[in-house]
């Protein structure tokens, strides 16, 4: 007998708590709907403390959902702002281009308002003095100091001969030294060289104009007795036949007793169009 009460003993303990479990979760699950008919009531009992609680959670509510909401609307600025950003460098991009583009057009459009007008002038100056001319473009220029010279893009393509007067915008600047079949070289007055008959404009003293590769040229041959001065001007004569007469060709600079030097009216470094006589 007290074997039996000694083993149902556990079993009876666990019996009893069982049920205390239940009889609280009974009166757990009572006093909550208790509660909640309470809240019920005193919410429709009272509303004033309902707005008490609505407005409390309201206030408190506000400033979270306003700190939150800063670096929301921040993040919104930075990406509207980085794709502003970007869509401003793509114009930006595109307008370097088209400034690029109307800079060369601009550019192009120098270049060829320069040379229409030397083209203009050098047809000016060879129409009043002959019919038979041709242009062409200097393409080519030595340096050296003993070889004063240039290149003309015309040749035997152009029926180009040897001997024939060179003029640029103003008077003379050389003549046809070498042939080729596209391009011709020219012997500038400058040239040790070149030789040409002249004639002063005011005296009518008549000499040959020659060359030292410097910026002077000398009249060699005249007479002893000549009046010419400083500032007189130059031209081409027809003394022996060999170039066509009145082009002009420099201008009287110094004079050192029987010696005459003058000095070129034509500028060869900012010289691009010249003439070629046919005489």
């Amino acid at each position: 007998m007290q074997n039996y009460l000694d083993s149902s003993s556990p079993r009876s303990n666990l019996i009893i708590k069982h049920s205390f479990n239940l009889v609280f979760k009974k009166i757990e699950t009572v006093f909550f709907i208790l509660l909640c008919v309470i809240c019920l009531i005193t919410s429709k009992l009272n509303r004033e403390i309902n707005n008490k609680i609505n407005n409390y959670f309201v206030s408190i509510s506000r400033p979270v959902v306003k700190i939150i909401s800063i670096p929301i609307n921040t993040s919104i600025d930075v990406f509207i702002n980085f794709n502003k950003l970007i869509l401003a460098k793509k114009e930006n991009i595109k307008l370097k281009e088209e400034l690029f583009k109307l800079q060369n057009y601009y550019l192009t459009t120098l270049a060829i308002h320069q040379e229409n007008k030397e083209l203009r002038n050098a047809l000016n100056f060879v129409k009043s003095k002959t019919e038979n001319y041709k242009i062409a473009r200097l393409i080519g220029m030595s340096h050296q100091a003993f070889n004063q010279k240039i290149l003309i893009d015309s040749g035997l393509n152009r029926n180009i001969k040897e001997g024939q007067i060179i003029t640029g915008n103003r008077g003379v600047i050389g003549r046809v030294a070498e042939i080729f079949e596209d391009k011709s070289r020219i012997m500038l007055l400058t040239d040790a060289n070149s030789r040409i008959p002249i004639i002063a404009s005011r005296t009518r003293n008549r000499g040959i104009l020659a060359g030292n590769n410097s910026g002077l040229m000398e009249i060699l041959y005249l007479p002893k007795n000549h009046q010419i001065a400083v500032g007189d001007k130059i031209f081409t004569s027809s003394d022996g036949d060999v170039v066509p007469p009145g082009l002009l060709v420099g201008v009287v600079r110094k004079i050192d007793k029987n010696f005459v030097y003058i000095t070129g009216v034509e500028d060869i470094n900012n010289l691009n169009i010249v003439s070629i006589i046919d005489y």
